[in-house]
């Protein structure tokens, strides 16, 4: 959502039905395959068909070579982390704006705060994608505090709905001041955002939304897509809108080709085409005309318990769905999935928001384009013999608590730890240096204890035959 032309018509006619690359792959098979005329032998139906697969060949073709522009690697998990087996995550400005508002959040592991360290604590993982609009300011602050003012909560993590609320509620009473403090400070701070959260509490999911950024669930293997969350479009919430006092209206305009546009749906006050947000200070409050009723930050949450059937979440803004479906993204994903099994899956589900960006993009969206994916039961078995293999941890503790020897630190304290991915930008590290040391550490020390234990036989065999012959002395000697 671009607040600057929040009246114009988003479609931008003009450059979306110009081909902006007029030579695709198998362009011209195509064209030479037409102008001969088909053989007796040949029937049409064949025709038909091969004309269908060179269509299809170039599609493909033309989606593996599309550039994302300001590309930078998407960035996924590197080990499992509890029921979290991966996840990958990226965005992107598209190909129509030169600047992204779009923000993305990944905590793994929430840490209690101090007042409460005597507490029991589950383990709680965080994530969100926020779809900034008028500016990055309200995006960028739901990205470093909205995960704060949840677990902040007293009611988490043992009322997580209670907490979402009321944390969503300080968050958006927090920007709106510091909005209004910039007012008064001569800067125009406008700036909004949608936000989609998933908050995962020991196995039990939280998705939260606040805007028209969605939630998709893939279970059985991509067989059921089920999405969390509702769009907050002005026309789904027509009816809440009018009782708050606001009103719904429809942009139309004449492009230069002459051609009638209509625009998105839109809510006043705001000027905005979705019904939830974020800041907004000029929507919501009245010395700026607006109505703290019409446009809200109230969440809707979905819960449901994380099970075998479940496959994995997907994440996304308005700029991938307004384009595709939800079964179309888990259909991308699932491809990429079936057509990389020798890869690991952090690395497959990296690949696999790469083709979702680059399919919005192929399919002319006019939005920064944001995924997520959290996955939990793919291929779990092929997954845990993967770690088995390259990771002698288990066996390491294992040993050590039969063998101690010469009193040493435990190995695994020699080793050094894998740094926290929240604070590593989820760098992967090479560990089979390590694993080869760790082996041959395990071996000495094996072998040590072994020499050890012999040592200690012959010594005890070598004092009773000394005790044997001593009483053979002495009785000799009586």
């Amino acid at each position: 959502m671009n607040y600057n032309s929040r009246d114009t018509p988003s479609f931008l006619n003009k450059y979306l039905q110009k081909d902006t690359n007029p030579k695709r792959p198998f362009e011209s098979q195509n064209k030479s395959y037409q102008k001969y005329e088909a053989s007796p032998l040949i029937k049409q139906p064949v025709k038909k068909t091969l004309e269908l697969n060179f269509s299809s060949l170039e599609e493909q073709s033309f989606k593996k070579q599309t550039v994302l522009p300001n590309y930078e690697p998407t960035k996924c998990s590197s080990g499992r982390n509890g029921i979290i087996r991966a996840y990958a995550a990226n965005t992107n400005q598209g190909i129509v704006r030169d600047y992204n508002e779009d923000r993305v959040s990944i905590i793994l592991n929430i840490v209690k705060p101090q007042n409460r360290a005597s507490e029991n604590w589950p383990k709680c993982s965080f994530f969100g994608v926020y779809d900034g609009h008028g500016g990055a300011a309200c995006a960028d602050f739901l990205r470093d505090t909205l995960h704060q003012f949840v677990i902040k909560e007293p009611e988490f993590p043992w009322n997580p709905v209670g907490a979402i609320r009321k944390g969503f509620e300080a968050a958006e009473n927090h920007f709106l001041a510091f909005a209004l403090d910039q007012y008064s400070k001569g800067i125009q701070e406008r700036s909004g955002s949608c936000a989609i959260v998933c908050l995962i509490v020991g196995d039990i999911c939280y998705v939260a939304n606040v805007g028209d950024s969605r939630a998709v669930l893939s279970s059985q293997k991509g067989k059921r897509v089920t999405n969390l969350s509702i769009d907050h479009k002005p026309e789904t919430e027509a009816e809440r809108i009018q009782r708050g006092g606001g009103k719904i209206y429809q942009t139309q305009g004449i492009n230069e080709e002459g051609t009638q546009v209509t625009g998105p749906v839109r809510v006043m006050p705001g000027r905005l085409s979705v019904s939830r947000t974020f800041g907004d200070i000029e929507a919501k409050f009245e010395q700026f005309g607006g109505n703290s009723k019409v446009v809200i930050s109230e969440p809707d949450v979905k819960i449901f318990k994380i099970n075998q059937d479940h496959d994995f979440i997907v994440l996304g803004c308005d700029g991938i769905f307004d384009k595709m479906s939800s079964g179309d993204v888990v259909n991308i994903i699932w491809q990429d999935i079936q057509n990389n099994t020798k890869s690991n899956l952090h690395s497959v589900l990296s690949t696999a928001v790469d083709s979702v960006l680059k399919e919005a993009i192929y399919k002319k969206s006019s939005d920064n384009v944001t995924l997520l994916i959290v996955a939990f039961q793919i291929n779990a078995q092929k997954e845990e013999q993967k770690e088995i293999k390259c990771s002698y941890s288990n066996s390491v503790e294992r040993i050590e608590e039969t063998y101690h020897v010469n009193s040493r630190p435990r190995i695994s304290q020699q080793i050094p730890r894998r740094n926290d991915e929240n604070f590593s930008q989820f760098s992967s590290l090479n560990y089979c240096n390590q694993n080869t040391s760790i082996h041959n550490n395990i071996k000495s020390a094996l072998v040590q204890n072994f020499q050890h234990r012999i040592l200690k036989q012959q010594q005890n065999k070598k004092s009773c035959q000394d005790e044997q012959t001593n009483k053979v002395k002495s009785s000799y000697m009586i």
